[in-house]
């Protein structure tokens, strides 16, 4: 089929004031002055006509394109079976959409974001629209703002870090030492003074209260557990506190698999059990909790289910459409940060949130 023939052939702009000549030359100006890359196929996979910004990014000029395969030409060697899947699709009827990569002429890859689009008529495939987007400055600058938000995310734990060991080496050292002379005062006054001795009561206990507050910050802050024996014992420790605080009942299922992690991974998911679990008491409602973390081939992948209700799963949907970085924001920042994602399920029986991150090298510590 030539250019002209398709293009009064297959009109986007039906209307009972334009003829077909009319929708063609609008269609045609649409397409050849559109600053997305884009390519014309006919109903047999052929190409039929390409845009100036396809062949600018793609460097093959039209008789090139004609004379060859396009998968052939702008896939290369490892994207080949990919393209192939894809080509298959929209072939079926189905649109794609998909980011990843294709060769131009002088054979330097390009990341692209592509949408294939099937023109049906009758039931059958008429023709294919293919859009590319050039998204390699984009993907450079996901990555710079990868790199550099997880050097901020280190620096970050690095002040945590600190401040726990602060906390615990001096502040609670020295309400320890007010604690033994508190004691000591009380054995001083006797019962010699019974209005002095209940105020000097009243000050140790508040005392230890203030103890025990700062030891919980502290681990809070960065649990010594998870910097010694990692998440197999921190997860635990971290559930049965929340446990005899909320008096929600939690399941574990950890993965007899699991072993240590670099810090970020480790960090990432212990905080994202704890925004779970805060999330849950929050919103949920649900009597029970379940923390689930197992490794799967080259991934880790967290689950945190419960049985709340739907006015609680309405809760949770807004907290995951705040952007101020908290909450559900937070968890997914955490996640996508490490090349992986977050997903959540919301069913009548409850809410599930899942992490995937890649997992790599085995931290050995």
């Amino acid at each position: 089929m030539r250019e002209h023939e398709f293009f009064e052939t297959h009109t986007m702009f039906p209307s009972p004031r334009t003829d077909a000549g009319t929708s063609a030359t609008y269609l045609r100006a649409l397409i050849e002055n559109s600053p997305i890359a884009l390519v014309v196929l006919d109903g047999h996979y052929r190409y039929s006509m390409s845009n100036p910004a396809f062949e600018a990014l793609f460097q093959y000029t039209p008789k090139e394109l004609r004379s060859a395969d396009l998968d052939d030409l702008i896939a290369g060697p490892e994207q080949a079976d990919e393209a192939a899947c894809l080509s298959g699709q929209v072939m079926r009827g189905h649109k794609v959409h998909t980011v990843t990569q294709r060769r131009r002429r002088d054979g330097m890859m390009v990341d692209v974001e592509i949408y294939g689009i099937p023109l049906m008529m009758d039931d059958k495939l008429a023709g294919v629209y293919a859009l590319y987007q050039d998204v390699t400055e984009r993907n450079k600058a996901q990555i710079a703002y990868r790199e550099i938000s997880g050097q901020l995310e280190n620096l970050q734990q690095e002040e945590r870090r600190r401040l726990a060991r602060d906390l615990h080496d001096s502040t609670s050292q020295e309400l320890a030492v007010l604690n033994w002379n508190l004691s000591r005062l009380m054995n001083l006054v006797g019962e010699q003074d019974e209005a002095l001795k209940t105020l000097v009561r009243q000050t140790k206990e508040l005392a230890y209260e203030c103890s025990a507050r700062i030891r919980s910050v502290s681990y809070l802050l960065h649990p010594p557990l998870l910097g010694d024996s990692g998440l197999t014992l921190a997860i635990p420790w971290l559930a049965e506190g929340f446990e005899q605080r909320s008096g929600i009942g939690v399941t574990l299922e950890l993965g007899q698999e699991l072993g240590r992690y670099r810090d970020e991974i480790e960090i990432a998911i212990f905080r994202i059990v704890q925004e779970g679990l805060a999330n849950v008491l929050r919103h949920s409602g649900s009597p029970v909790v379940k923390i689930s973390l197992h490794q799967r081939q080259r991934w880790l992948e967290l689950a945190i289910g419960d049985q709340g209700k739907s006015h609680a799963r309405e809760a949770l949907m807004q907290a995951r459409n705040r952007s101020n970085g908290v909450g559900i924001s937070g968890m997914r920042e955490r996640v996508e940060q490490l090349g992986g994602y977050l997903q959540i399920d919301c069913t009548e029986n409850g809410t599930t949130v899942k992490a995937t991150i890649p997992m790599e090298v085995n931290f050995h510590g």
